[in-house]
């Protein structure tokens, strides 16, 4: 395999970034409940994502740092806040890739755990007074369940197709700024395609997804179809050396259904774009992997906004 030189590189990365900022300037806007969701940028892969895995099982463990402050409209416009968070995340991810293939496809299942430590501070001026609120809640997140996911490889172009179900196991408290789950079902389609060219080492993979969310029982609230794709630009320095940038669109489709909810029923959109490395290699019939990126968010409406970092480290056994 030859690899390109960096300087080869930096002219695909130019018109990598310019695509992300030319899609940016798309002003329509609109998010779910709250101002969340169950997507978070970024951790829908790493390198060649819609590539079939060897036979085995995989343990993958992602540690994510997010800080953010509320973007503008959050919250009515007659309210001024000023909202910050820090989210600390600890995800345990398990897949198995069996020998068999179905429809011509490699198979893959998996799960996700969660465990998260949230702080809030907000500062609120509202036509009744100023309102402070300051939480904290440590606690699990939702469970995460892969039931079936298919890898097929057509000519140079690799896909993957898979459904992510989000099981509400969390607790919950209606109008708490710091719950860890969603308090609903989710369902996240996902198609992930990956383009390599072995002669220059240059990778290119998206992972377009759509979320269902089915109602919120206890505010009869019902976020609407959520859009995302994660978009990934690496170079393969070497076979055990990956770097790249990354980034992410974020944006609801349809509005939310019932009143019932302490933010008001909003649409949303984001955006998000950093620096990304990869380090994985084989020792005998094991593989070991680690990555670590940071991704700016920007243009955010309707949302929270700002900066994501996600180190990760795995195992297959």
């Amino acid at each position: 395999m030859r690899f390109i030189g960096l300087s080869e590189f930096s002219l695909v990365l130019v018109a990598f970034c310019s695509l992300i900022f030319m899609t940016s300037q798309t002003k329509e806007v609109y998010s779910a409940e709250g101002g969340s969701s169950f997507y978070v940028p970024g951790l829908y892969g790493d390198i060649a994502i819609a590539v079939a895995p060897p036979p085995g099982h995989y343990l993958l463990s992602t540690t994510i740092h997010y800080k953010s402050e509320a973007a503008n409209s959050l919250l009515p416009n007659n309210i001024d806040k000023k909202i910050e968070a820090n989210t600390n995340a600890q995800l345990i991810r398990g897949f198995w890739v069996p020998d068999e293939t179905f429809l011509g496809a490699t198979m893959m299942m998996g799960f996700r755990v969660a465990a998260f430590d949230i702080d809030v501070s907000a500062d609120l001026q509202t036509p009744l007074g100023n309102v402070h609120i300051d939480e904290n809640n440590k606690d699990f997140g939702d469970f995460a369940l892969i039931p079936l996911s298919l890898f097929w490889k057509i000519g140079d172009i690799h896909l993957n197709l898979y459904e992510v179900i989000s099981i509400p196991v969390a607790q919950y408290t209606r109008n708490s700024f710091t719950n860890t789950g969603l308090n609903h079902w989710a369902y996240d389609t996902v198609l992930s395609a990956t383009w390599m060219d072995p002669k220059s080492g240059i990778e290119i993979s998206v992972a377009p997804g759509l979320i269902y969310n089915t109602e919120n029982p206890d505010t009869n609230y019902q976020s609407g179809v959520e859009f995302h794709i994660d978009a990934m630009l690496n170079l393969h320095l070497s076979n055990e050396l990956v770097v790249g940038v990354h980034g992410s669109y974020y944006k609801q489709l349809t509005a939310d259904k019932g009143s019932d909810t302490f933010l008001g029923s909003f649409k949303g959109r984001s955006y998000s774009v950093g620096p990304a490395i990869v380090w994985h290699k084989n020792i005998g019939q094991q593989k070991y992997y680690a990555s670590a990126k940071w991704l700016h968010e920007f243009d955010a409406v309707n949302k929270v906004e700002g900066d994501l970092t996600l180190l990760s480290v795995g195992m297959k056994f």
